[in-house]
């Protein structure tokens, strides 16, 4: 048994320094069970602990969700072998090759976005890049409508916001909406294979690039899993998880990286200086200030974890956050480095490990790399112009607004 700790992942006090109480949790109960939910649940904070609920997958289970609510949504939530199919669909788009061709797409993004930012003598950081570029960029790939961006993020933070929610009733709104609006783009689709003489139900792959746009939604209207096409239920439900999963974790890692650079602006200097440490500085801030603290996995069956008893099917968060600060891992883990070995840094876990790492991982990495470099060049005097603020979800770790100014 392990001695009990008073820890709530949706109080204040966690919200506003959760990386103070995971610290105590692997000190003192390295696996903890919160009961003021509608279910108990379990927080897991050591690294080799969160590394086997994220890799012995026959145990711990994504079927009922990453979420604290219990919720089948299949896709991309799911275990393989369907988790596999699925991955295999959006494989193209995220590819090495695929994201490498878009640095000079999101090149000209980021200047466009700076020169709007340069005109004036202070700026919210958060509003004026870290937020828009990654909601361009996930447009561009999926194939929404850039004019319609500030819609769907809206909808994408509202579910996000609502995750700690006890039942499934609280984000429905917003999904419903954003499902309605992403039928109608595949509706839209459909339309042009019908007026060009093509049936949506057979029409192949070839079709993208030409008839169709070759993007995300193309794609998932055209393919295959298992011998079938999928039915708009799955497509929506897939198109759904890569939007909302595909911009707010590129703008934490933006706003996090420049407010740690900043609040020690000779660490700021040091990269101005030296671009060989804007890769370093990207994991730094990666392992340091996971954009993600934590998700969900639910057991398969009863297990003693820790000396903790967890019954099956139990929701238990493997804490990214807490793991990327463990001090039987990373030396001196409260403090960012860069002269961090690299090594040491690879071992972090913001974007999980095995069959669930995030596809977007690299596109992530690409647009913070370009952002980085671009604004310590254009902004040399760029310093904090007040107190941030946190964004709200208690699973996400990043700033709402980032107050800057250069004057």
């Amino acid at each position: 048994m392990t001695p009990e700790i008073d820890y709530n992942p949706f109080a204040p006090e966690t919200l506003n320094d959760p990386f103070h109480e995971y610290k105590k949790l692997r000190n003192e109960c390295p696996v903890h069970q919160f009961n003021e939910f509608s279910h108990p649940l379990f927080t897991v904070t050591r690294y080799e602990d969160v590394v086997q609920l994220l890799t012995n997958i026959e145990m711990w289970s994504s079927h009922y969700g990453q979420m604290p609510r219990y919720s089948v949504q299949g896709c991309l939530f799911s275990d393989p072998p369907q988790h596999t199919w699925y991955r295999k669909l959006i494989q193209k788009s995220f590819a090495p090759r695929h994201v490498a061709a878009m640095e000079g797409e999101i090149t000209s993004l980021v200047d466009q976005l700076l020169d709007e930012m340069e005109s004036k003598k202070r700026a919210d950081l958060h509003d004026a890049l870290a937020c828009p570029l990654p909601v361009l960029v996930i447009a561009k790939i999926l194939g929404v409508p850039t004019e319609d961006i500030d819609q769907f993020k809206a909808w994408s933070d509202q579910q996000l916001a609502e995750a700690s929610a006890p039942d499934m009733q609280a984000p429905k709104a917003a999904r419903k909406a954003m499902e309605e609006y992403l039928l109608q783009q595949l509706e839209d689709r459909r339309t042009i294979l019908i007026q060009s003489n093509l049936s949506p139900e057979t029409a192949d792959p070839s079709v993208a690039g030409t008839v169709l746009p070759d993007d995300v939604i193309t794609g998932i209207l055209l393919a295959e899993v298992d011998g079938r096409k999928l039915n708009d239920a799955e497509r929506l439900v897939m198109l759904n998880q890569l939007l909302v999963g595909g911009n707010e974790t590129t703008t934490s890692l933006l706003t996090n990286i420049f407010w740690r650079l900043l609040e020690s602006p000779e660490l700021f200097h040091q990269v101005r200086s030296d671009p060989s440490l804007d890769a370093i500085a990207i994991e730094e801030s990666l392992r340091m200030d996971a954009p993600v603290l934590g998700l969900y996995r639910t057991n398969t069956e009863e297990i003693v974890f820790n000396g903790v008893e967890i019954p099956e099917r139990s929701k238990v968060m493997a804490t990214f956050g807490a793991a990327n600060r463990d001090p039987e891992i990373f030396e001196d883990p409260d403090t960012f480095k860069l002269d961090r070995n690299p090594e040491e840094l690879r071992k972090h876990v913001a974007f999980g490990l095995g069959h669930h790492f995030c596809p977007g991982a690299q596109l992530s990495r690409l647009e913070a790399k370009i952002a980085l470099r671009a604004v310590v060049d254009r902004f040399p005097n760029l310093r904090l112009d007040g107190e941030p603020q946190r964004i709200e979800p208690f699973l996400l770790w990043g700033k709402r607004t980032l107050p800057v100014r250069w004057d």
